[in-house]
């Protein structure tokens, strides 16, 4: 009897501390974050955080926005549930960031965290959905059209107002492999229709993505994998790199990380994305992963240690004015 109260005792214990291992999240105040800013000049680029690796990209006249995700699915819903947009949701977050229209939506990968959204935002947008095939069969399934959907070639300019923009081949940071098999990591061959299980988003391809402009340049690589040389040929003033998972790496993993990264485009400031709890909604004082799914001080450790500049993190929401660097090549040598 002694032997089945002290069993029960110790699985209550454990699963208390998984529960809290999912609830509590590490402090950002160690670091260093983005001050609010003044109103930019006419002409500059500003950058706006929006959880997950999501960035609005704006120079006041063109509006970009990297993947588009906020529905924000709770995990409970991602293990036992069919899961699909959550209208409201993204609403509520399109307003809250000033969002009414948009020329390009770049997607970097089809994960449900980075694609699951992307036809219900560019209905509301306007925008014009870029990304790999499987990014195209999302955007179908989704009921875009087919005029609405560009499937890119790596390498290749596209151009919006004053903004060029390079796909570049990338790698997925490496998961254990039962959240692989689940998330799924292979290309979508056929339209993706919601509701649907959240392995119907793979992967497919991931890309990065440089985007230049006569104000600033910027690198965006929406997960924490990186092709090897991929980026050689580019030149980017700031590197916004995720740090999901980052921290679980090896250190060699790490540092060939930053060298095929910021160190290969010559970034003189790196801001980390993709550190926020994407299973809660997104709000402007929104917490980091919680500490059974990420340490965000390891993994933020794994590009400031590595970094010979500065190491900024934004706040979502609040946009932040690029500084031009000296020289700003627009394109690829490929």
């Amino acid at each position: 009897m002694k032997i089945a109260r002290w069993l029960s005792a110790a699985f209550l214990l454990v699963i208390l501390g998984g529960a809290l291992l999912l609830t509590l999240s590490p402090d950002l105040a160690r670091w260093p974050v983005a001050p609010t800013q003044s109103t930019p000049e006419k002409g500059s680029v500003t950058l706006t955080y929006l959880g997950t690796s999501t960035i609005l990209i704006s120079d006041g006249t063109t509006h970009l926005l990297t993947d588009g995700y906020f529905s924000r699915v709770s995990i409970p819903q991602l293990l036992f549930t069919r899961i699909a947009p959550n209208a409201q949701r993204i609403e509520h977050a399109l307003t809250q960031a000033d969002i009414t229209s948009l020329d390009a939506q770049l997607v970097l990968h089809s994960h449900f965290d980075h694609a699951m959204d992307v036809a219900e935002v560019a209905k509301r947008t306007g925008a014009q959905l870029l990304g790999s095939s499987s990014t195209a069969m999302v955007g179908k399934g989704g009921g875009l059209p087919d005029s609405r959907i560009t499937t890119i070639a790596p390498h290749q300019p596209y151009s919006f107002g004053q903004f060029t923009v390079h796909f570049v081949p990338a790698d997925h940071v490496p998961l254990p492999p039962p959240v692989e098999a689940m998330t799924g990591k292979g290309d979508i061959a056929t339209p993706v229709t919601p509701p649907a299980r959240v392995g119907a988003w793979e992967e497919g391809q991931s890309y990065a993505v440089v985007i230049t402009h006569p104000a600033g340049s910027l690198l965006v690589q929406g997960s924490s994998g990186a092709a090897a040389g991929e980026l050689d040929d580019y030149r980017a003033d700031y590197a916004l790199l995720a740090s999901a998972s980052l921290g679980k790496q090896s250190d060699h993993y790490q540092q060939t990380f930053m060298e095929e990264t910021a160190k290969a485009v010559g970034a003189h400031t790196v801001i980390p994305v993709h550190w926020d709890d994407f299973f809660s909604e997104l709000t402007p004082d929104v917490k980091p992963l919680p500490w059974g799914l990420d340490n965000m001080h390891n993994s933020f450790h794994a590009l400031a240690d590595r970094h010979d500049g500065d190491f900024l993190v934004l706040p979502p929401f609040q946009p932040f004015t690029l500084t031009p660097g000296a020289q700003n090549p627009s394109g690829s040598g490929q």
